[in-house]
């Protein structure tokens, strides 16, 4: 961390610190001069960011022993790492995840120099933070309609194939946005102000390609999620069923309640943060932002928390079964097979008739003594 011995505890010179107020003409600065208290809120979101990425791959550590297990126990197949559109996109979202714990990682430098600039690693940082930030809002919003259609209807229960081309769309409507917004914009990427994000003079392309969807993820956390809770506990009636006490207590309805818990970790998550952003940064207090941004990074390590203590058999989790195969039966095997068979019945054929035979016998010679 920088020695703060320039304006106002900060390390900027009287330029600089000039150039990091905003004014009339220069409403949206280039430049940001951190106090000793910023430069550790800063630390502190790059720790929690970087909590979150090492959270996330330790979970693909598992996924990976998860598959040489399955290869080991199931040498000849029969299963996927990706066998249900929920296992797509929880794959897709711990992926998105470790994106957006990058962005938040690369607040580092910042702290350690104690000034936030334009530049190469401003603009990087706002892409690697609009694209995580977009992309686990997104597929928190497909998840969540996914678990709602399954559960109450159970339909595209197997769908992988909408479920690819779904995430594709994803991922190409954020290749698009951010990257004809960085394309066709100056000083797209710019503080705002204590980490790069997209410039506040683009309020309408920040509010399409990042708010909006961050909204809509919650409005539909909270309108698709109360229901199923209510199904999963019994409360809910589909299609005129009842449901009984033991009913309740399957592993299907067990599996669905603990899904929930990835967006409501989610909701609790990024809701602080993007309330302040309705208001502006000058108005709230940075340790406030700080707090919001550093519980926001942390939504990853949450997730991955709550998946893995919730006993689920999605990703490979579930201890792989081995099922001996019968063996194949050659066409002459099946022929000479039925040959015995049919030997057999008619020898015991032959051996009743025989009994019969002599009980019929027996019979007649007793009539006529």
């Amino acid at each position: 961390m920088s020695r703060l011995g320039g304006v106002n505890g900060t390390v900027c010179n009287v330029q600089q610190y000039q150039q990091s107020l905003a004014s009339e003409t220069s409403p949206d600065p280039t430049i940001t001069c951190l106090t000793h208290g910023q430069t550790i809120g800063l630390t502190l979101i790059a720790e929690t960011s970087f909590l979150s990425l090492l959270c996330v791959m330790v979970l693909f550590i598992l996924i990976g022993r998860n598959v040489l297990r399955y290869r080991k126990v199931l040498p000849n197949g029969g299963w996927r790492l990706l066998q249900t559109p929920a296992d797509i996109y929880l794959l897709t979202l711990f992926i998105f995840n470790i994106i957006m714990a990058l962005g938040g990682v690369l607040n580092v430098r910042w702290a350690h120099n104690g000034i936030v600039t334009t530049g190469s690693y401003c603009t990087a940082q706002g892409i690697i933070q609009q694209s995580g930030e977009l992309g686990v809002a997104l597929t928190i919003l497909l998840l969540g309609t996914h678990t709602f259609v399954t559960a109450l209807w159970s339909v595209g229960i197997e769908a992988r194939r909408p479920a690819f081309g779904l995430v594709g769309l994803i991922c190409v409507f954020i290749a698009l946005w951010v990257g004809l917004g960085n394309g066709l914009n100056k000083k797209y990427e710019t503080p705002t102000p204590y980490w790069c994000f997209i410039s506040h003079r683009y309020f309408a392309e920040r509010l399409s390609g990042s708010y909006i969807w961050i909204w809509i993820a919650l409005f539909a956390s909270i309108v698709l999620y109360i229901p199923v809770y209510f199904w999963a506990t019994g409360r809910l009636l589909v299609n005129n069923r009842s449901l009984n006490r033991s009913q309740l207590g399957t592993p299907n309805r067990r599996a669905t309640l603990r899904l929930l818990l990835l967006p409501l970790a989610y909701l609790l998550s990024i809701l602080p943060l993007t309330a302040t952003h309705w208001w502006a940064h000058q108005s709230v207090p940075s340790a406030v932002l700080f707090f919001n941004a550093s519980m926001l990074n942390l939504s990853g390590a949450f997730e991955v928390v709550l998946f893995l203590f919730s006993q689920t058999q999605l990703l490979l989790f579930a201890p792989p079964v081995f099922e001996p195969e019968l063996p194949q039966l050659s066409a002459v095997d099946l022929a000479n097979d039925s040959q015995e068979l049919c030997s057999c019945q008619l020898s015991k054929r032959s051996r009743n008739t025989m009994v019969q035979s002599g009980e019929d016998s027996s019979q007649g010679l007793h009539d006529v003594i």
